[in-house]
């Protein structure tokens, strides 16, 4: 009752619009970045002590800027990512911003990192872009078995290299490697349907750096569905055949087809009740005035 009434009570609270302008302002980082990019896929990360969109202050403040953030918070965040923050502590991991898509990181001081690239200095903000950085989506050359302990002890201790291998929990999976003629190209890339253009040289393993979820997204190769294995622990793979296809992943869960069909039909039998009724009415008086 008390946290009902706090966040009821913050739509009563009058505030200033040059207020709300100066909270969102964009940061200089932001423009640096943005003006690198032309609608790409990629993602971010802020590791300053201080300031808003860090990992300490507001980390979903770059939502508001529409870049995607490896560390926006959700109370109801997967379990599965939550597991990699549990073993690993925090974000700061080579191994994760490398299959993540993290292609960006902002720092308030200068560093030596073997495969970050200075782009930015100015005033305590620093970008650097992860020049070891993959895409989103990518052919990868070995899939191997592990528990989901042992794969999170190899992303934390950067044991392996994402784009050599796949991690798979619970199955075995025999694929081919991908020689030079294949390639991943992404058409479009939304919050519940994602569409690739992919050339696959054999029975090639095709991993998506987006969060797996056990229910809800399906993924077809030209219309076929396909299964979806959950890669690295908390990413998607797939298994794509020899050829040119359309990939599509479409986030579709079956309770709410269910739940939309239902409250049609409900709502349609209401207007057709309302019409009955509205004909009986008119008929009775009808009768009466007879």
């Amino acid at each position: 009752m008390i946290d009902i009434f706090r966040i009821n009570h913050r739509g009563e609270t009058y505030q200033e619009t040059k207020d709300l302008e100066q909270l969102f302002e964009k940061p200089e980082y932001v423009s640096v970045i943005q003006s690198l990019n032309n609608n790409s896929t990629y993602r971010i990360l802020n590791l300053k002590k201080e300031g808003l969109g860090t990992i300490s202050q507001n980390s979903n403040f770059n939502a508001y800027f529409l870049m995607q953030d490896l560390y926006g918070y959700s109370g109801i965040k997967p379990r599965s990512y939550q597991d990699y923050m549990d073993v690993l502590g925090n974000p700061a991991n080579q191994t994760l911003w490398r299959m993540a898509n993290v292609k960006y990181l902002v720092l308030d001081n200068l560093v030596n990192v073997a495969g970050l690239k200075l782009i930015y200095s100015g005033n305590k903000t620093y970008v650097y872009e992860n020049q070891n950085a993959l895409p989103r989506a990518y052919f990868v050359n070995e899939v191997q078995k592990a528990t989901a302990i042992e794969i999170l002890n190899k992303v934390k201790n950067n044991q392996f290299d994402p784009k050599e291998i796949a991690f798979v929990e619970d199955v075995d999976i025999i694929v081919d490697k991908p020689d030079s003629i294949a390639s991943v190209k992404i058409e479009k890339y939304g919050d519940e349907n994602i569409y690739l253009n992919v050339n696959a040289s054999g029975n090639n393993f095709l991993f998506l750096g987006d969060t797996y979820v056990g229910k809800g997204w399906k993924a077809f190769v030209d219309d076929n569905e396909t299964k979806i294995f959950r890669t690295n622990h908390n990413f998607r793979g797939i298994v794509v055949p020899a050829g040119n296809h359309k990939v599509h992943f479409e986030y579709l869960p079956e309770s709410f087809v269910i739940t939309k069909n239902v409250a049609l039909v409900l709502s349609s039998l209401v207007v057709l009740g309302l019409f009955v009724s509205i004909g009986l009415n008119f008929r009775k008086k009808k009768e009466v005035s007879e």
